[in-house]
């Protein structure tokens, strides 16, 4: 073997054995590498496949939107309040159960039901409720804030209203007339879903605004109509004792008609009238 062959042979076998521990470092890393990419084309052959899109049938989404009751908003109305107020605490607490209720169609509404007791165990605060024609500090005070609310709304989407009271006294958050006054278990508010589909309920608060929207398929539309205030009474002045006292600024008394107009296709269908006799309320002070 001559010279230059056996430089050759050495350089060769010297790459051989470069090669050989090469192979022996890097092997697993290759393998693990393979097995990875087989376990991927595995899974993408076996995998079940879903149709190609011009065969899948897309549903008309406006339909769904305006045939899902839960889509079609009915009515809704806001009422405020002051921020920091012992209220506000009790507000959000009835707020958060009336929340997401469902009426079904035929069904009637009992605010007592869903709402539930007004107690110090279920977070409820103490704040003033209207007792006659006085304000007292007590146990869930505010609670007709929301009831109110959710009456205006039902008054507006034209739903069947069963039992409803007024304040014995005006008060200025609400419309005139039109308000739900509310006391566990005995005084309720109740409203009938005389619709074909069911009524969702949706309540939206901040510090200082609650909101009651309806969802489902309206019957009827409303126009409504209110009378001046007639039969004023002049109030007193008064002097309070205890704890719960509430001193307030004096307010007249007066009378007053709210006349609900429910129309079908343009049709008049019924008309109903609401009549309302709010008590003076006295200037109290507190001592």
């Amino acid at each position: 073997m001559g010279r230059t062959r056996r430089r050759h042979y050495r350089r060769y076998r010297a790459d051989q054995r470069a090669l050989r521990v090469h192979f022996r470092r890097w092997w697993p890393f290759v393998v693990g590498a393979l097995v990875a990419n087989g376990m991927l084309v595995a899974t993408y052959l076996w995998a079940p496949r879903e149709p190609a899109a011009s065969a899948v049938p897309v549903p008309d989404r406006a339909a769904v939107r305006w045939t899902a009751p839960a889509e079609r908003p009915m009515s809704t109305f806001t009422t405020r309040f002051e921020r920091g107020e012992p209220r506000v605490r009790n507000i959000e607490i009835a707020a958060r159960r009336l929340d997401g209720a469902v009426v079904r169609p035929g069904a009637t509404f009992s605010f007592n039901e869903v709402v539930g007791p007004r107690t110090r165990d279920r977070g409820y605060v103490p704040a003033p409720v209207i007792m006659g024609s006085r304000l007292v500090k007590d146990i869930g005070g505010g609670i007709c804030q929301v009831s109110s609310t959710l009456y205006n709304a039902v008054f507006r989407a034209g739903l069947d209203i069963r039992k409803a009271r007024a304040h014995t006294m005006w008060m200025p958050e609400y419309p005139d007339g039109r308000e739900a006054a509310v006391a566990y278990p005995g005084l309720d508010f109740r409203w009938r879903n005389d619709t074909d589909d069911s009524v969702r309920i949706e309540v939206e608060y901040t510090d200082s605004s609650l909101t009651v929207s309806l969802w489902g398929e309206r019957r009827y539309d409303v126009r409504s109509q209110t009378s001046e205030r007639y039969d004023r009474t002049p109030y007193g002045t008064e002097v309070g004792y205890g704890s719960k006292c509430v001193p307030t600024t004096g307010r007249e008394g007066f009378e007053i008609d709210v006349w609900r107009v429910l129309l079908e296709n343009g049709r008049k269908v019924r008309r109903e009238k609401y009549h309302t006799e709010y008590q003076p309320q006295p200037a109290v002070t507190c001592v």
